[in-house]
């Protein structure tokens, strides 16, 4: 999958943005009626099109001259498709057949689904040791570790999702959710050792989300944004574990992406992502 045209910002996808289309996609286009695979026979050619859902340009359908490229180029906005949806989506005689609520309905109902089949695996049985190693890579000392206390009780997380106006991501804090108490095990055998991993990972994670935070200066604006201010802080976990010495080139992509997965989700229940609610005394 090419990564875009150099001269074009808009159509130059960051690796963690490509990756986690690559892994939700569960190699299907995601139009709801079609059937074709995103990988041809070969099991090596790539046949699937990273689509803009707001164009890229101006000449394409559906562009928002008030997106940036940095949004152009999101996660949130691309969806991956066959070549013959693509075309079709892209074709800006069909703009209206195809609007952008319809094309992030396509997105999430899509998602959701693969979700749904990457936890019926049980990849963590697979491959006990992928948690660990995930931990291990985003509590590596990957900035300055910051004073930032836990939540005192971590709220409700109805409370929390809703206090956030979450949307996109409500289904896969409630998939992933249940996972917090193996999470839980894995941090108290890691202190048990006289490791601060625990710490660290929380500490990286929740100065990633502040960092973020300062382009959305406001609550309004934080909650006008969740699923966005969301996508940014697993690209930019994602793009640190990458990066890292220790690289987990020995699991293959889903189960890494299902772990990190439960430790942003328990990292949001602690209130190191986004916002956490008032107490109500």
């Amino acid at each position: 999958m090419t990564l875009g045209n150099q001269k074009d910002k808009s159509r130059q996808y960051k690796p963690s943005t490509v990756r986690r289309l690559d892994t939700l996609s569960g190699n299907e286009c995601a139009e709801p009626t079609c059937t074709k695979k995103l990988v041809a026979s070969d099991g090596i050619s790539i046949v699937s099109k990273i689509c803009h859902i707001e164009a890229a340009s101006k000449d394409g359908p559906r562009f928002n001259e008030s997106m940036t490229e940095d949004e152009r180029r999101g996660f949130d906005n691309l969806i991956l498709l066959c070549d013959e949806h693509h075309t079709i989506i892209d074709n800006k005689q069909n703009a209206t057949i195809y609007p952008v609520e319809l094309l992030k309905q396509w997105k999430s109902n899509h998602e959701k689904k693969i979700l749904e089949l990457i936890s019926s695996k049980n990849l963590l049985s697979k491959h006990p040791l992928a948690l660990n190693k995930v931990i291990n890579s985003i509590g590596s000392n990957i900035g300055e570790v910051l004073a930032l206390p836990d939540a005192e009780n971590a709220p409700d997380p109805d409370v929390k999702i809703s206090y956030n106006n979450i949307v996109r991501y409500e289904q896969t804090i409630r998939e992933f959710a249940p996972y917090q108490g193996k999470l839980n095990k894995i941090y108290e055998e890691i202190e048990n050792q006289g490791s601060t991993k625990k710490e660290l990972v929380l500490y990286n994670i929740k100065s990633t989300y502040l960092k973020i935070k300062k382009a959305y200066p406001t609550l309004d604006d934080v909650k006008r944004n969740a699923d966005i201010i969301f996508d940014k802080v697993i690209e930019d976990i994602w793009e640190k574990i990458y990066n890292a010495p220790n690289k987990l080139e020995e699991f293959d992509q889903e189960t890494v992406d299902f772990s990190l997965m439960i430790v942003i989700i328990d990292a949001f229940m602690r209130c190191n992502i986004l916002e956490e609610p008032p107490k109500i005394n």
